[in-house]
């Protein structure tokens, strides 16, 4: 079968908008992770999106009424 490359370019998925962010996991934390994307076939980028969004969706609010307390 021959690849035609502009096939290829139409199956892409599209970008998405994002930044890139770096940060240390404590080492424990990262073991974790690293085992938990091997049995579940998940990226760490997507794991780690999934965490800290229901972890704002639960805390954002609250913070933001704390804030405005101070």
């Amino acid at each position: 079968m021959d690849w035609n490359p502009e096939e290829v370019w139409k199956m892409a998925r599209p970008k998405k908008d994002a930044v890139s962010f770096g940060c240390k996991f404590d080492r424990s934390i990262f073991e974790k992770l690293e085992e938990f994307c091997e049995l579940s076939g998940q990226s760490k980028t997507g794991v780690v999106e999934r965490a800290v969004q229901k972890y704002l969706e639960e805390n954002l609010e609250k913070m933001r009424e704390f804030s405005k307390e101070l």
